[in-house]
């Protein structure tokens, strides 16, 4: 199973329609639509990607491919801007 830890240079605030990220090392912003930020909970909550996937499917009107899609598209860009980290096991 494969699981993210979030940076602690990452800090997340809700707002109306999602949330916003900010990396405190580069001061740069992130914004999150209302899927993004439920994602981001689970992942500070340290669940597995899979049942980040299977929440996701629980939550919207979505099959598991489409949100499995989803999910590892939203979680490379995170990674990518170094706001989540993969868990080494």
């Amino acid at each position: 199973m494969t699981r993210y830890a979030v940076s602690p240079d990452a800090a997340c605030a809700p707002v109306e329609d999602g949330a916003v990220v900010l990396n405190m090392r580069t001061k740069r912003y992130y914004s999150l639509n209302e899927t993004g930020a439920v994602v981001w909970r689970f992942l500070e909550d340290e669940l597995d990607v899979e049942d980040v996937v299977a929440r996701i499917v629980e939550l919207y009107d979505v099959d598991e491919t489409e949100a499995g899609r989803t999910v590892a598209a939203l979680l490379d860009e995170l990674a990518g801007e170094a706001l989540i980290a993969p868990v080494r096991a």
